[in-house]
């Protein structure tokens, strides 16, 4: 079990090192702290699904890795990084000081939440509680897909 744990913790950390680590330009960069969001979801929606055993450390290490993310954010959105294939929409730019708050608020309820995980259905509510941010913010500052 523990083996198991720190397993889980490595491949987390190290994924989420090799996401700033790649490329110095901040479309690519914020793509792949995206991808890696989205690997923390897949990983804390199959436990809350059934679909993989409910493991509180790796839950909390996701939650972790969601709230470090959330701080690298609003960096990776400079002025002019909008050129290049981007989802990114320009309202970002135009209303900046909203999209950092998103980030931060990401951040805080990814951080406030880790300790609050102890069975399946408490992993549930956080998911949801931090899967709004996700989706707010989303909604209003990424372009849907056609």
């Amino acid at each position: 079990m523990q083996k198991t744990v720190i397993a889980a913790l490595g491949v987390l950390i190290v994924s989420g090192l090799g996401v700033l680590a790649q490329s110095g330009d901040p479309i690519t960069q914020r793509q792949n702290l995206m991808k890696n969001n989205q690997e923390q979801v897949r990983t804390l929606t199959g436990m809350a699904r059934g679909q993989a055993p409910f493991n509180a450390a790796t839950a909390q290490a996701a939650f972790q890795r969601l709230e470090q993310n959330a701080q690298a954010i609003p960096p990776l959105f400079p002025p002019g990084s909008t050129q290049g294939k981007t989802a990114a929409l320009p309202v970002i730019w135009e209303r900046k000081a909203d999209f950092d708050a998103h980030a931060a608020k990401l951040g805080q309820d990814a951080k406030t939440v880790q300790t609050a995980i102890t069975d399946q259905a408490s992993l549930q509510a956080a998911i949801q509680r931090v899967g709004q941010n996700c989706g707010g913010c989303h909604e209003t500052y990424r372009r849907k897909d056609t």
